[in-house]
């Protein structure tokens, strides 16, 4: 995004509809922090600047993939092919006892990262995406994050593009049950060396119906679930067979 300096009247209405507090008023004028800035389009939906001094420029790689994570009306390129058009991960995670994509004896592991008012960088995600794969999950094809990746082995983006900011990104990846606590303490111990919040997600499919086989290993860890959760029915498909 950026403002003109020459029609702005410094309102002030766009500085509140920022999301990451990147534009501030200096000198009767409104001022956008090209650093700080996701490219998340809040300011330019909610604002209606009345001079129209708010614009969003043509924006170039690799400053582009901002706004491919942070805006989520923004639709991925036509040459990039994900599991879905819009968004920063995939689907089916979200209605596993409909696709089936985690079997019997796998967890998905999705680690978000950032939130409104705090942001990750890609330097952060490389940082989860490396030591996820060095602890033997495999991530998921489908998955934008993993799509960027420049060396999948190890899990390295491209320099020119750790220092890029968004609101937030998915990292997605399964693991054999049985190295799933492996996983979880390089999570731990990555956790001290990103600058970002994350929230962890698990996903497994049940025992009888009713038992989760990874509900002793949280517990061995000391880690506490949340008794929220966003449910996705997947209504109007069938269940899958294991």
């Amino acid at each position: 995004m950026i403002i003109d300096q020459e029609t702005c009247i410094g309102c002030g209405d766009c500085v509140f509809t920022c999301t990451v507090k990147a534009i501030s008023l200096n000198d009767e004028k409104a001022d956008i922090d090209r650093d700080r800035c996701v490219e998340c389009g809040n300011c330019l939906r909610i604002a209606e600047c009345p001079t129209d001094a708010l614009q969003q420029d043509e924006l170039e790689y690799p400053r582009v993939w901002r706004k491919y994570f942070s805006d989520n009306q923004q639709k991925w390129p036509d040459h990039v092919r994900f599991s879905t058009g819009f968004g920063r991960g995939t689907e089916e995670c979200k209605t596993n006892d409909r696709t089936g994509r985690f079997k019997q004896g796998q967890v998905g592991v999705l680690v978000e990262l950032g939130r409104p008012g705090v942001t990750a960088s890609f330097a952060d995600a490389e940082k989860i995406v490396g030591s996820l794969i060095q602890a033997g999950v495999e991530m998921e094809e489908k998955s934008p994050i993993t799509a960027l990746l420049q060396d999948k082995e190890k899990g390295l983006f491209p320099a020119e593009l750790r220092a890029e900011r968004v609101l937030s990104c998915i990292v997605e990846g399964k693991v054999k049950i049985e190295r799933l606590e492996s996983a979880l303490k390089v999570i731990q111990e990555v956790s001290q060396k990103i600058d970002t919040v994350f929230s962890l997600g698990l996903v497994t499919r049940m025992q009888d119906g009713f038992t989760s086989p990874i509900a002793p290993i949280i517990e061995k860890m000391g880690l506490e679930t949340r008794p929220n959760a966003k449910i996705n029915l997947g209504l109007g498909k069938p269940l899958v067979e294991d």
